[in-house]
């Protein structure tokens, strides 16, 4: 290449290079403004009422002693006795509460969130914001990561600037749980073992023992990040290496053996872990699966709507189309990463996707169940696919030594990309709930029903479950403070008082129809059914 020509090159790359920095940041403040602001804005769905219930110190068997005693209570009532401060509980509280009801649920983030509160205020955005604020340290940490595995700082700025706008990761930074920690320990520890074995010393491998250890007290589904870097320690070091080796098992043994108290929990109330994923087991047709990995794994960069779920069908081809065309972009990346890297930077990469995605897949499509289609289950398998983009991207658009046209198309598509995860998030920011609510997302039309009645009553006939309280304390957040609630388990409804102007019943079963008809003579009429019900008593 003439001397003329490898200038302009080198200009019109530095250029590019200059502007995406720039990019970068004015990407970074915007990652910022979405994560903070509207804080309150999204309802608080059912599994973040199981935050606030534990941050607090109260547990599950104060709220159905509730049930027990079947007393009508004020919408008002139940925040302030379940979501709010508890005089005298701590932290011993919060840990004993989840040792003894919920252990499949480890205690590091709630007792992070329970100090967080207690310095910015016990409100839902002040909550929320400790999401908010762990995400960002997600830059870094990913940062960091970058350059272990890719020895490059290029890699790592775009890696960064397309987790900024990243709708998937402006959901979760949004929610008063875990995953946003989970995210951050992720990174954190996959950076930090690829560092202890390029150092190979004892502060090295003594960080990445703590690294482990955090991990996995803030999520279970660590333990499966955790066995691929065991396989990747494994695949890439061989037996050889038997110093590193060894201090890879010293620094195992050392998380695992302080983990080991929650895991003897965990072991010796194995049938209640297993209740409250009962629902994960239900089954759905193979093509829906499919669709629903797809779609997922579009979320890094493109999501636009709010209701689709598994089971239901795509009516907007354009919008299925584009979300393939992501996919086989994923796909083309993870193949040209393994063609132009080493051994030991693919392989971190597959093993990261792989693990935690078949775990996951091949008992869904064997047994049943829809745990790989579950978000929030998945996010080693988001992050993989992450760092495998930004290697295409920051190898097709800057470190490309070739000056074509092709190379302007590629950044053409890594600005449309980018674009793609702004116009996804502008339509996320303002609404009041999205995908990852669940089916708490029904409360709010179920409400907008409740409300025009003038004296209503509330009747909750599952709220001996973890899914019938948590609904009745979303609800609870939606609802005027003095709206009364009925809770009761299953159909032991004994009487219910005249004094209403109406009485609704959330998701009553047939078996509740039959009861109300044949013991009372009352009859009940469906006014609301998408994934809940609600039903309104006759008179």
């Amino acid at each position: 290449m003439p001397d003329s020509s490898k200038t302009i090159q080198k200009a019109d790359d530095d250029l590019f290079f200059n502007s995406f920095k720039l990019l970068t940041i004015v990407l970074i403040v915007i990652g910022i403004l979405l994560r903070f602001i509207n804080l309150d804005g999204k309802i608080s769905w059912a599994d973040e009422t199981f935050t606030y219930l534990r941050i607090y110190g109260s547990t599950k068997s104060d709220l159905m002693q509730e049930v027990v005693n079947s007393q009508i209570l004020t919408a008002g009532t139940l925040l302030e006795k379940y979501q709010s401060p508890v005089v005298g509980k701590t932290i011993i509280d919060i840990v004993k509460g989840l040792a003894l009801e919920d252990p499949k649920h480890p205690p590091l983030y709630f007792v992070m969130t329970n100090l967080w509160v207690q310095c910015f205020g016990t409100t839902v955005a002040a909550t929320r914001s400790f999401s908010a604020f762990i995400s960002l340290l997600v830059f870094p940490a990913l940062y960091w990561l970058c350059q272990e595995l890719f020895k490059s700082k290029i890699v790592g700025l775009v890696a960064i600037a397309i987790i900024t706008v990243s709708p998937f990761h402006f959901v979760y930074a949004q929610e008063a749980r875990m995953y946003s920690l989970y995210t951050l320990n992720i990174l954190l520890s996959s950076a930090a073992l690829l560092r202890a074995m390029r150092l190979n010393t004892k502060a090295s491998w003594s960080i990445y023992s703590v690294s482990l250890l955090l991990g996995l007290y803030t999520h279970l589904l660590f333990s499966l990040v955790a066995i691929g870097q065991g396989i990747y320690v494994a695949v890439n070091q061989g037996v050889r290496a038997r110093k590193i080796l060894t201090a890879y098992l010293s620094a195992l043994l050392a998380g695992i053996l302080a983990f080991l108290p929650w895991l003897f929990l965990i072991n010796t109330q194995s049938n209640k872990v297993q209740e409250t994923i009962e629902w994960s087991k239900r089954i759905v047709p193979l093509n829906d699966l499919v669709d629903a990995w797809q779609v997922n794994r579009a979320r890094i960069f493109f999501d636009i709507t709010p209701e689709y779920s598994y089971p239901e069908q795509l009516k907007n081809n354009l919008w299925f189309l584009i979300i393939r065309l992501l996919v086989i972009l994923f796909i083309y990346a993870v193949y040209f990463l393994c063609r132009r890297t080493p051994k030991s930077t693919w392989s971190f990469i597959l093993i990261l996707i792989s693990l935690t995605a078949l775990a996951q897949a091949i008992p869904d499509v064997i047994f049943g169940g829809v745990r790989s289609v579950i978000g929030r289950y998945s996010i080693p398998v988001y992050l993989g696919c992450h760092l495998a983009m930004a290697y295409l991207l920051a190898q097709k658009t800057i470190l490309s030594p070739d000056m074509t046209m092709r190379k302007h198309l590629w950044r053409l598509l890594l600005l449309g990309l980018i674009s793609l995860q702004i116009i996804s998030c502008v339509i996320i920011f303002p609404k009041s709930t999205w995908w990852n609510k669940g089916y708490s997302a029904d409360n709010i039309p179920m409400v907008n029903i409740i409300k025009q009645s003038q004296n209503p009553l509330v009747i909750c006939l599952k709220c001996g479950n973890d899914w019938g309280w948590g609904n009745v304390l979303s609800i609870s957040y939606l609802l005027e403070p003095q709206t009364k609630f009925q809770l009761f388990h299953e159909t032991d409804i004994k009487q219910i008082t005249n004094t209403f102007t109406d009485v609704f019943f959330l998701n009553a079963s047939e078996k509740l129809q039959d009861t109300l008809k044949k013991e009372h003579d009352w009859n009940i009429a469906l006014v609301f059914k998408h994934k809940q019900s609600l039903w309104k008593l006759k008179k």
